[in-house]
């Protein structure tokens, strides 16, 4: 385990040890998620790691608790930040993986949640078993319960739609993917073949968020380690769209609003939160 001057070393670049891991954080306004997203990192994730949050202009009291944070590299966006969230999103992502100074690249989100110890290595351990791998990562965490995902697999109206635009000719609904790639909630790549390969998290027409960047890595010839998503939820928990509900005012429709806020509820309620919450030690 390194002591604090050794992670202060690696925080201010005097000291990169073999291996390392650099979790990037787009942040925009989640003052409360923020913090308890750090905090679970800080409390149990081992080294080696950087955590590099990218702010996208916060006009809230959680930039100020961001500076506050002593374990973190900050990196604040002014008002040139794009006004679209998935592009903002997507710029911050591109800034924090050239800022980058670890071997491995994980992204993340203020509504991702660590959930226990080891979760990292867990992570990193199953790409070492594959050095063909370029990268790592589920598909969504889905937390409905086990009779409603299994009626939506029967009723999946995203891919009848889907059947429906390829049979008549038209292009995908860029909000709905039809094939599999990591979601940016957790997923872990290869920087240097980020780099090599030149590969962006930016979107384009009928492609979310980082999908071109895994098919990049995929033309490349390089592996994918797929995680389930139970597998996933054992390290990690993501409040799907609570950053959305926090920071922009919700979805859009009250149905999706109302199950965000539940879940909200209650992962900031649960026993960890409140621990974590309540321990100012580890912003230091």
């Amino acid at each position: 385990m390194l002591d604090r001057n050794e992670l202060e070393a690696i925080r201010i670049g005097q000291h990169v040890p073999e291996g390392m891991a650099s979790i990037v954080i787009p942040h925009f306004q989640t003052p409360d998620l923020v913090r308890l997203c750090l905090r679970a990192i800080r409390r149990l994730t081992d080294p080696p790691y950087e955590v590099i949050v990218v702010d996208n202009h916060s006009q809230d009291r959680s930039l100020e608790y961001l500076r506050s944070v002593g374990w973190i590299r900050l990196i604040e966006r002014g008002p040139e930040t794009e006004p679209d969230a998935a592009s903002a999103h997507a710029a911050a992502m591109d800034i924090g993986a050239a800022a980058a100074r670890g071997r491995w690249l994980v992204s993340f989100h203020t509504d991702t949640i660590v959930r226990r110890e080891g979760w990292l290595e867990t992570m990193l351990g199953r790409l070492r078993d594959n050095p063909q791998a370029a990268a790592l990562g589920a598909d969504k965490i889905d937390s409905d319960p086990p009779w409603y995902r299994a009626m939506k697999r029967m009723w999946d109206t995203h891919r009848a739609k889907a059947f429906v635009r390829r049979v008549v000719g038209l292009p995908p609904n860029p909000r709905y993917s039809p094939e599999w790639y990591p979601r940016s909630f957790c997923a872990i790549y290869r920087l240097d073949l980020v780099r090599e390969l030149g590969l962006t998290w930016q979107p384009a027409l009928h492609h979310p968020t980082g999908e071109l960047l895994y098919r990049g890595l995929v033309d490349g010839g390089y592996d994918t380690v797929r995680l389930s998503s139970d597998e996933m939820r054992s390290c990690v928990e993501h409040v799907a769209h609570a950053t959305a509900l926090v920071a922009r005012g919700g979805l859009g429709h009250w149905r999706g609003n109302q199950k965000v806020r539940r879940a909200l509820e209650r992962v900031m309620g649960s026993e960890l939160a409140r621990e974590l919450l309540s321990d100012d030690s580890l912003d230091r």
